[in-house]
């Protein structure tokens, strides 16, 4: 009896041996099938090509990063150096010899500009669109032993502008290109600048000369001509206008000024390189934030500094 309990205990544990090696057999089975399938995704996935193409796209990815990092870099630099000459303005080149042309330099402003420029020793090109009164400031600067050409030119006749632009692209701007000297000053406005009622002609004008100025001077930025300067003056109101009277809440803002106050302004800030001019000068962060407002919100303002 105890030998036959001897056998069966020992096909039992011969049974439970033989089902674990069987299990065990099963999971290496698994476990070399899991393997299998993992060496396939990796022999798939992490290829040699694919491993380029994934170090091809991380560098791209990397490059704009710094880009952008570089830009934003940039536009802080740029916006300092701004803010910087506005507390430290650069010092005031000399004009000696330098080719500046004005627009509107027959009369007031335009005219005392000239006279102005002139007398520091710039040579001058004066367009107006009164040939009489254009031709008396070139004769007043050629009298105080200046150098001045005038043009007679409506800047509201697409024609007339056309052909006085050809004939001073081919004998004074191709000249300042081809020297990579000279300035180009357009009277514009703050009316260039803002649109306001009841003055939509003006600010037509106004936007057109801004316009042509921006367009200029990229394009002699493109054609690396960075010593043919462009500026355009923005005035808010110069004190020989007679017709139009101001109503604001705020005058002490939006300074009045005299001609040949006006004009000294300019040729220090033409002098001093800068391609916007806006007088009064506080008049410029006002006139530069209005451009990034919503066009309601810069209604709201405009209203409520006029009386």
């Amino acid at each position: 009896m105890s030998t036959q309990v001897n056998e069966l205990d020992a096909k039992e544990h011969t049974q439970k041996s033989d089902g674990r090696k069987q299990s065990v057999g099963l999971r290496e089975n698994h476990v070399t099938a899991v393997d299998s399938r993992s060496q396939g995704f990796i022999k798939r996935y992490l290829s040699d090509e694919f491993v380029a193409d994934a170090k091809i796209k991380t560098w791209e990815v990397m490059v704009e990063l710094m880009g952008f990092i570089i830009l934003n870099l940039k536009a802080i630099f740029l916006l300092f150096l701004d803010v910087y000459y506005l507390i430290i303005p650069p010092e005031e080149r000399s004009l000696q010899g330098q080719l500046v042309l004005v627009t509107g330099a027959g009369q007031n402003l335009g005219r005392e500009l000239s006279l102005q420029l002139a007398r520091l020793g710039a040579k001058m090109i004066l367009l107006d669109v009164n040939e009489e009164q254009n031709k008396i400031t070139a004769d007043m600067i050629r009298d105080a032993g200046g150098e001045a050409y005038s043009f007679t030119c409506d800047v509201s006749d697409q024609k007339s502008v056309a052909a006085i632009g050809t004939k001073i692209s081919r004998e004074f701007l191709g000249h300042m290109i081809q020297h990579n000297r000279g300035h180009i000053i357009c009277i514009s406005s703050v009316l260039g600048f803002i649109g306001r009622n009841n003055v939509v002609p003006y600010c037509s004008s106004k936007f057109g000369v801004k316009g042509m100025t921006e367009a200029l001077a990229e394009e002699m930025r493109m054609e690396r001509r960075s010593g043919v300067k462009i500026t355009a003056v923005h005035p808010f109101l110069i004190s020989n206008i007679e017709d139009v009277t101001p109503n604001l809440k705020y005058p002490w803002l939006f300074e009045i000024l005299e001609p040949s106050d006006a004009a000294s302004r300019i040729i220090r800030g033409v002098r001093r390189g800068q391609e916007e001019i806006f007088l009064p000068e506080k008049l410029k962060p006002l006139m530069v934030f209005s451009k990034v407002l919503p066009r309601k919100l810069r209604r709201l303002f405009g209203d409520y500094v006029e009386k």
